[in-house]
């Protein structure tokens, strides 16, 4: 718990020396997830009770059919997201094996005293119909999920999702 509350007053604090005035947080089932704009970029924090993969997801409807989703992990002290959609509930493809154009940038990520917490940026603009607009103002189902196992095709221990606007 003491990780997160770092890593997240660390991102803070960089957001505001940076000209990020707007921090959205949401905290919910153990997992916490920071967001800001940055030009033509979104900044996304997230960190949960685990030594396991983290992800986050975007949906129109409350339904993981159709999500585009972020999945982070740290592997070897290697911290990596990997955008996947998800066709239907269990089956999901890593979008690069779908399309070519991949959004997410500056990863970086840490495990420590059971939790972890990855940091990234996605470009807020889609390129291909797997991924979903992320700009201001635009409302999504956000999924929210954390596993055991670093390996994304193992089971979330926890899954929920809550209504956000971006």
């Amino acid at each position: 718990m003491r990780t997160i509350i770092i890593t997240l007053l660390i991102a803070s604090l960089s957001s505001i020396l940076l000209g990020q005035e707007h921090l959205n947080n949401i905290k919910k089932h153990g997992m916490e997830i920071q967001w800001y704009f940055d030009q033509d970029t979104i900044q996304f924090t997230m960190a949960a009770p685990t030594n396991g993969w983290v992800t986050i997801g975007f949906n129109e409807t409350n339904s993981i059919t159709g999500a585009y989703l972020l999945m982070g992990r740290v592997r070897q002290n290697i911290a990596e997201v990997v955008e996947h959609f998800t066709l239907s509930p269990g089956n999901y493809k890593p979008i690069n094996s779908l399309d070519d154009h991949i959004l997410v940038n500056n990863v970086s990520g840490v495990e420590s005293n059971n939790t972890t917490t990855i940091s990234f940026s996605v470009e807020v603009s889609s390129a291909c119909k797997y991924q979903k607009e992320l700009s201001v103002g635009k409302s999504y189902w956000m999924i929210i999920a954390y596993s055991l196992e670093d390996d994304f095709q193992h089971h979330s221990i926890m899954r929920t999702s809550v209504h956000i606007t971006l």
